[in-house]
This record gives structure tokens, C-alpha cells and sequence, in this order.
């Protein structure tokens, strides 16, 4: 029993214990499904052949993750965050950008200044404070996007840009 990390520091385990498996299968990130099923799949490595055990607590023992991880194929997993992320408009589905940094506001008023034909799906992350706000930029044409931030004069300041991020939040 530990966190995600403990996985990784240790290289061999007769049993892995993972309590309250529902945070993981229901976290507010896109990647929630694919993360725990790599949790998972890092524990049966840990714990090797069939003496080992990889124990799971969960009140949705019919989750896709956990289907995958008994039946050995990610497919249930693969089907499901497909389908997804075309409902949810995230990557692979659309291109994702977030926009942060003291520079964020200005580079993000002076996009969307040019993107009126490219189509973007815009929010704004209300849970930061002051500087430390982002925006979300989402669009189906993941060229027309990108041209459309190297085209976009990049103001003084520090400017976070990230381009189909690993966390964003649903």
C-alpha cells in the first residue's frame, strides 16, 4: 500500500494494494483511464508470474480499466477513451493548447484576435488566481491552429504554451 510513486521505487513486491481505486479510475483528467490502467500494469510487473497478487479496491469493478487489467487487454480501455474523447473534445479527438505564464493574457487576447475561421473552443481556467490563470484552446483543425499561434506575435514576459498536454482537466 502507498502512493503511485512507492511503485517505483521499489523492484519487486509479493502483493500491491491499491485502496480507493475510484480516485484514480475517476479523476478529472482525460488521461485518468490510461493512468490507472499504467498503475496497474506497473504492479503486475512488480509483483511477477502468479505467486504475486495486485489487490483493487473499487465500488466499479465493471470499469473498462479493470476489465483490461484482469482479461490482459487494453482494448476495453482503448475503445472507451476513443470514444471519450470525441464527446469530451480532447486529444487525439481535437488539437488542445493551454496558454499561461505573466504573458498568457496579452498572447491569448491577441489569438483569438485571429482565429475567427479556425473554430476554437475557448475556457478559462477560473480556479487560478492573477498571473498564474490559463486559457484552453481547443480546434478540429490542428494545422489552422498551429499556424495560427506561430502567427500570433508572442509578447514580452513569460509565456507557458503546451500543445495537446499530458493534464488538462475534463
Amino acid at each position: 500500500m502507498g502512493t503511485a510513486a512507492a511503485l517505483h521505487r521499489v523492484r519487486r513486491a509479493d502483493v500491491v494494494a491499491f485502496l480507493d481505486f475510484d480516485q484514480e479510475l475517476s479523476a478529472p483528467r482525460y488521461r485518468a483511464a490510461e493512468e490507472a490502467l499504467a498503475l496497474l500494469s506497473r504492479a503486475s510487473r512488480l509483483v511477477g508470474g502468479r505467486d504475486g497478487r495486485v489487490l483493487i479496491q473499487t465500488f466499479q469493478p465493471d470499469h473498462e480499466v479493470v476489465r483490461a487489467a484482469l482479461g490482459a487487454d487494453p482494448t476495453p480501455v482503448a475503445v472507451a477513451e476513443a470514444e471519450r474523447r470525441v464527446v469530451l473534445s480532447m486529444p487525439p479527438a481535437v488539437t488542445a493548447v493551454t496558454i499561461g505564464g505573466a504573458a498568457g493574457p496579452q498572447f491569448t487576447e491577441a489569438v483569438l484576435a485571429g482565429a475567427a475561421e479556425v473554430g476554437l473552443d475557448v475556457t478559462a481556467d477560473e480556479l487560478a488566481v492573477a498571473d498564474r490563470r490559463s486559457w484552453l484552446l481547443r480546434a478540429h483543425d490542428r494545422d489552422a491552429l498551429l499556424d495560427l499561434l506561430a502567427g500570433t506575435v508572442r509578447p514580452p514576459g513569460g509565456l507557458r504554451l503546451h500543445v495537446d498536454p499530458m493534464r488538462v482537466r475534463r
